[in-house]
């Protein structure tokens, strides 16, 4: 093997060795002639071919079934303390409140001004304050002292809040001095006569609680009052009035209601009478979203000659809002109507002695109107149509012009009151308020609703200028008012009444101002009750303090 190796190594290198001395021979390049053409065209033969388009794999729309397991992890984490320190805001300081108030001030026709105001400050759980106000007039649109008039009030109030109720109540005394000045002017008066002065002592105390609380399904309302008032011609009147209600939310949306009031009043003139006046509401309120319906019954019980001792009247309300800008609301109902002496001498001091009160039965309450509001205003119109039996008007006294009796319609008198009122805001300084009334009344006793307005018109309106100068001023506008004229048989008709009035208060600090009042800017000595003009213009300066 060994030898046979040796031989096939040593034939190898004899074939390298002569092949090297070959390509040394031939690899000279010889001398030759190369020719290129140019213009040779090569042509390949026309090979015809088919591509097969590869069709598109079905899609499978099927679910798929996916099932997912987690497992528990039982993680423990090691408690962190994190050392964080609360960042400490500064309270804000509660505005300055002054609870005290003084205002004085002085005008034309002998007329002072005195207020006092005094409450406590800021108190979560109570509030109690009093009140003493003083405004006179020692001379009148007739014949000086013999028309003065003045008012005097001291009132003391309080109220507890406590945890869920509420208790609140009051005591006041009330002086006013009028005088019959609506005689004749053809009859001598001497001036500061006694025979004409009227002064009434009014005084009264009441007592409230209120337990309403949004955590409760059921609240708890009721008062006890009482009111007095006696006068110089020994004509006295007590009135003790005690109400209470009950609410109970029966459903989510539905609520339960029971009032009860009760009215006992003793009245002397030249004969001493007594009435009695009790009363039982039941209802029951739904609200839904957008709509509120409620409906029930009142019943009442009264003493009174001229009115029925039981009467039953239905009551129903509703309201429906169809959005912020427009909503509709109707109600449907009657009452007895409550007349006591103190209100009715409030509302016409002159009133003669022997005049008897009744109460009126307000036997039909119709009502219907559409409320909203839009960008710059709140708006609210209806009208309301009311029918009574026994309703009570004004008519001067045939024997004393001067003063007045009290006329009943035993009859059916209605009173049709068409009305629109409207809140303007034209800024956080300016504010503008307009009310108009219409009235039509229908009586089958009385020729005309005696001493009844037929229309009425109210603006107002509020401006602060520079932080500094506060301005209320506003126009009344009231006529179509009738009264029986005795000396010559007939009505007559009072000229309208126009009052625009002005109130100018300027802030010399945060505590003091000046103030300037202008009232009957026309200068009318217009009439609401007949035979008594009002005072033309008259105005007041004076100054007030907080403190």
């Amino acid at each position: 093997m060994y030898k046979s190796l040796l031989f096939c190594i040593c034939l190898l290198m004899s074939l390298s060795a002569w092949s090297q001395e070959q390509w040394e021979e031939a690899g000279e390049i010889q001398e030759a002639e190369v020719v290129i053409e140019k213009d040779r065209e090569i042509v390949l033969p026309f090979q015809p071919r088919s591509f097969e388009k590869i069709p598109p794999v079905a899609i499978e729309t099927g679910g798929i079934k996916q099932e997912y397991v987690f497992p528990a992890l039982d993680v423990t984490v090691p408690p962190t303390t994190v050392d964080i320190k609360a960042l400490k805001l500064q309270a804000e300081p509660l505005e300055k409140y002054y609870g005290n108030l003084v205002k004085l001030g002085y005008g034309n026709y002998n007329s002072p001004l005195g207020e006092l105001y005094l409450y406590n400050k800021r108190n979560k759980q109570y509030l109690a304050g009093f009140q003493a106000k003083h405004l006179s007039f020692g001379k009148g649109p007739v014949d000086g002292k013999n028309s003065a008039s003045g008012e005097t009030l001291l009132k003391g109030e309080a109220s507890y809040f406590g945890d869920g109720f509420t208790v609140s109540g009051d005591a006041y005394y009330k002086l006013s001095r009028f005088n019959f000045y609506g005689y004749d002017p053809s009859v001598s008066v001497t001036e500061g006569e006694d025979s004409l002065k009227r002064n009434f002592n009014k005084y009264g105390v009441s007592v409230n609680i209120d337990n309403s609380s949004s955590e409760s399904d059921i609240s708890i309302s009721g008062g006890l009052a009482y009111n007095g008032q006696n006068d110089n011609l020994d004509i006295s009147e007590n009135w003790v009035k005690v109400n209470a209600d009950l609410s109970m939310e029966l459903q989510s949306a539905l609520t339960g209601h029971v009032g009860v009031f009760a009215d006992l009043i003793g009245y002397k003139d030249s004969l001493s009478t007594s009435r009695q006046r009790i009363g039982l509401e039941p209802s029951v309120v739904y609200t839904g979203d957008n709509y509120q319906v409620s409906a029930g019954i009142r019943y009442v019980y009264q003493s009174d000659s001229l009115v029925p001792a039981s009467q039953v009247y239905p009551v129903l309300k509703g309201k429906y809002q169809f959005g912020k800008s427009f909503g509709i609301f109707g109600e449907l109902s009657g009452n007895s109507q409550l007349n006591t002496w103190q209100g009715m001498s409030a509302r016409n001091p002159y009133l003669a002695q022997g005049v008897d009160i009744h109460n009126s039965n307000n036997i039909l309450n119709l009502g219907l109107g559409a409320q909203g509001n839009l960008a710059f205003m709140s708006y609210k119109v209806g009208l309301s149509q009311k029918v009574f039996k026994q309703f009570g008007v004004f008519l001067n006294s045939p024997d004393d012009p001067s003063k007045f009796i009290l006329a009943y319609d035993t009859a059916n008198f209605k009173v049709l009151d068409l009305y629109m009122a409207s809140d303007f805001y034209l800024g956080s300084s300016i504010n503008l308020g307009l009310q108009v009334n219409y009235y039509n009344y229908s009586s089958d006793t009385f020729e005309e609703a005696w001493h009844m307005p037929g229309y009425r018109i109210a603006f107002n309106g509020s401006f602060l200028a520079f932080n500094k100068m506060r301005t209320k001023a506003g126009l009344a506008y009231l006529g179509g008012i009738k009264a029986y004229d005795w000396n010559l048989g007939q009505s007559k008709e009072l000229k309208a009444a126009t009052d625009v009035y002005i109130d100018l208060d300027y802030l010399l600090s945060e505590r003091a101002t000046i103030f300037l009042q202008f009232h009957n800017l026309a200068n009318q000595q217009y009439q609401l009750l007949s035979n008594y003009p009002v005072r033309g213009l008259t105005f007041k300066a004076g100054f007030s303090y907080s403190f």
